[in-house]
């Protein structure tokens, strides 16, 4: 179901740290609904880990996680963002963090989660990035290694959200899902066919 429409008509400038940069425009309201409305939903037995992905690329799905992740960490949750876009990640960058440890040097064992987990501004909020883009992002997502560390995550934070590759040219975020409580499907009105977003929901049921 649709639980939140993240509008771009306003006046604010589109910067992907919406929350910062226009705190009270439109589009942060939106972002502050989405969160009431997830806080709603009973995801499966597993409500603390939730994808964030989207069918295509460019539908705004690392923006919707990152200003998701902040709006929860305002409301007083405990907070942990990871990157698990290992093919095209962006949340080091767009949040101004390094990103050469991370989720990829924690699955390997070079890296403790601790020591790769990094603070992002006065909020409940800590970011895992993606590390080293590695050649096989989808056997390292589908490990024994990222279940463990979801679970050492879940036992350490309140929310923890899963930025993915899209749906539909990769099977990464389905990998995810089916570990973790659920999934938010990100569709950019004008930029996605019917077909393409019944394609990406498909993928998840599969």
């Amino acid at each position: 179901s649709v639980i939140a429409r993240i509008g771009y008509d306003d006046d604010a400038p589109l910067h992907p740290i919406i929350m910062n940069s226009s705190p009270h425009s439109h589009r942060s309201e939106a972002f502050r609904r989405l969160r009431t409305n997830l806080q709603f939903l009973d995801i499966a037995d597993r409500p603390k880990t939730i994808v964030v992905t989207s069918s295509l690329s460019g539908e705004g799905k690392s923006t919707t996680a990152i200003n998701l992740a902040i709006t929860l960490a305002d409301a007083g949750s405990k907070v942990a963002l990871v990157d698990a876009d290992l093919r095209l990640p962006s949340v080091a960058e767009y949040m101004g963090l390094e990103g050469a440890v991370g989720l990829t040097t924690v699955l390997i064992g070079q890296a403790d989660l601790q020591a790769a987990m990094q603070p992002w501004g006065d909020r409940n909020l800590h970011i895992l990035t993606s590390g080293e883009v590695p050649p096989n992002p989808s056997e390292l997502l589908g490990s024994r290694s990222m279940a463990n560390l979801l679970e050492q995550l879940t036992s350490q934070y309140d929310v923890v959200l899963i930025d993915t590759p899209p749906l539909l040219p990769v099977t990464d975020a389905a990998i995810l899902a089916k570990i973790t409580g659920g999934a938010v499907v990100i569709a950019a009105a004008d930029r996605i066919h019917r077909q393409q977003l019944a394609d990406g929901l498909g993928s998840l049921e599969d």
